[in-house]
């Protein structure tokens, strides 16, 4: 009975250090989807208006971007460029393994359709 009790808190310990070291991946892997977002939508709409959107997206998900945060470029030709730094880090049980500097950049043109 111990051993199987024991096999189980092994196992929900092992499952938790996973989640834990995927966490920030999945994080970057959402800000970058809310980023891409934002540069399509920036692609039809002006510099303030796509960080503000940006800025509401972040806020949406739970993270604590500002607009500040950001850095957008946006050509003549309607060419969008959104850059983000930011710091994470692995932590397990409130132990912090590794920090962790990622950059997250995207970049859209504006697509004009024809009928």
């Amino acid at each position: 009975m111990f051993r199987k009790i024991m096999s189980y808190a092994v196992l929900i310990a092992l499952l938790w250090i996973v989640v834990s070291i995927a966490r920030p991946y999945w994080y970057r892997y959402r800000i970058g989807q809310n980023i891409e977002a934002a540069a399509i939508f920036g692609t039809k709409n002006s510099v303030g208006d796509t960080r503000a959107f940006l800025t509401r997206k972040m806020k949406e998900a739970g993270r604590s971007f500002t607009g500040d945060d950001f850095k957008i470029a946006k050509d003549e030709k309607r060419n969008v460029t959104i850059s983000l730094s930011y710091l994470d880090e692995i932590s397990v049980f409130g132990l912090t393994l590794t920090e962790l500097d990622f950059t997250v950049e995207k970049r859209k043109s504006e697509v004009k359709e024809k009928f």
